[in-house]
């Protein structure tokens, strides 16, 4: 039983996952007042691209930018294209280099709203570029089956893991939207590691971002991880607030990432 509707705080917004929401979820497509606000949306996250197709050479600000038109626009189109052309080259033509070389900030506040969490840079990089590439048709290219094969190869010596617990949620991310990697060994052993630290309750331990962490296991097509998302899905039915939302700070996007995982799901009553 739901404390509130979870449906409510998308109803008006014209943010990428509101909109996302209120097309794929409420069925608005049709409706004038959401057209509009999708417009609005679309020109604003276009807004500003650079002649190179990243904004302002950021790599944070040009993933912020890509995410939100996968959840608007959807299909790539010229100026997505010429943004993953921009992304895959920083991250996958000078790996190493890029790895070690990578200067900008990765925080909390710059990866608002985006399924990624703070880390080492090298490793956001490539969960971020991967995911992308993957999200938006390029998933069969050479260079990114190279970067995803080398990252198999590094889950499957460290049982499952990359780095710390942030930055293998950030690698995690990018393999569980391949076709071919999102039945991986390294993510056989990711899934598996991280049913090792759940507790009872549903929760992962501190360092694992729980509402990331239950919409990636519910991309997969894996028994261990549905026995976690189960009781994953039973802690949300205790924390949600009362006017349908989840979390105490950045409600819409936990939300989304929520609901988005329980209708993957065919969870009941949604």
């Amino acid at each position: 039983m739901w404390n509130g509707d979870p449906y409510h705080i998308f109803r008006r917004s014209r943010s990428p996952v509101g909109l996302y929401a209120r097309q794929k979820w409420l069925g608005e497509q049709r409706n004038p007042r959401w057209k509009a606000d999708f417009k609005a949306t679309v020109q604003a996250l276009s807004k500003g691209q650079s002649a190179d197709g990243s904004w302002n050479q950021s790599i944070v600000t040009t993933t912020q930018r890509l995410f939100g038109l996968h959840l608007t626009v959807r299909n790539p189109n010229e100026s997505i294209n010429r943004a993953l052309d921009w992304l895959m080259a920083v991250a996958l033509k000078e790996w190493s280099r890029i790895r070690k070389g990578l200067h900008e900030p990765i925080t909390s506040q710059n990866l608002e709203n985006l399924p990624f969490t703070p880390g080492c840079s090298g490793y956001f990089l490539s969960g971020a570029s991967l995911f992308m590439a993957s999200i938006f048709g390029r998933e069969n290219d050479s260079r990114v089956l190279e970067a995803y094969g080398w990252l198999n190869e590094e889950g499957i010596q460290n049982n499952g893991r990359w780095c710390g617990r942030s930055c293998s949620n950030n690698i995690l991310r990018a393999f569980v939207v391949h076709p071919r990697y999102s039945k991986s060994r390294a993510t056989q052993l990711a899934v598996n590691a991280l049913a090792r630290v759940q507790d009872t309750s549903g929760r992962w331990p501190a360092g694992v971002p729980f509402y990331q962490t239950v919409n990636a296991l519910a991309h997969l097509d894996s028994e261990e991880a549905d026995v976690q998302l189960k009781k994953a899905f039973k802690q949300l039915s205790r924390t949600q607030n009362r006017d349908g939302t989840w979390g105490r700070s950045q409600k819409e996007w936990k939300t989304f990432l929520a609901v988005h995982a329980m209708r993957r799901k065919g969870f009941a009553g949604l």
